[in-house]
C-alpha cells in the first residue's frame, strides 16, 4: 500500500481514487503515479510543495497544474477546511501525541507528516 492509498483510507469513504480524479481533471492511474511520486517527494522533507510538485509531475508524466490540486481537492472532497484541515486529520490519526506536527519546528508540518509516514509504512 502506498502512502496515497494511506491517507486517503484515513479520510471518509466518499473521498476515493477516483473522485479526486474526476475533481483534478486526470485519470486515476495520472492521479496514482503522481501523487506516489508528490508523497515520496514530500516524504524527505529536502523541497519545498513547489518543488515537489514539479519533480513529481515531471517524474510521473502528469501535468503539474492539476497534482497541485491534490491536496486542496482531498481537503475538499472530506469537508475539511483546506490543506491545514488535512494535515490536521492526517496528522490526528497518525498519533494524538503532542509535538507530532511540525516536528523540526520549520513551520511546515507537511514533511515532519510525511517522515511518520515512511516510518509507518517502511517505504
Amino acid at each position: 500500500m502506498g502512502l496515497l492509498d494511506s491517507a486517503l483510507g484515513m479520510l471518509p469513504d466518499s473521498v476515493n481514487l477516483d473522485s479526486l480524479a474526476e475533481k483534478v481533471g486526470m485519470t486515476a492511474e495520472e492521479l496514482k503515479s503522481g501523487g506516489e511520486a508528490l508523497f515520496t517527494k514530500l516524504q524527505d522533507g529536502t523541497v519545498d510543495k513547489a518543488t515537489a510538485i514539479r519533480e513529481a509531475a515531471a517524474e510521473a508524466g502528469v501535468d503539474a497544474e492539476k497534482l497541485k490540486g491534490l491536496m486542496p481537492a482531498m481537503a475538499e472532497k472530506a469537508g475539511l477546511d483546506g490543506e491545514g484541515g488535512l494535515m490536521n486529520k492526517l496528522g490526528g490519526d497518525f498519533g494524538k501525541v503532542s509535538g507530532f506536527l511540525d516536528r523540526d519546528g520549520d513551520g511546515n508540518p507537511l514533511n515532519d507528516l510525511t517522515d511518520m509516514a515512511k516510518g509507518f509504512f517502511k517505504k
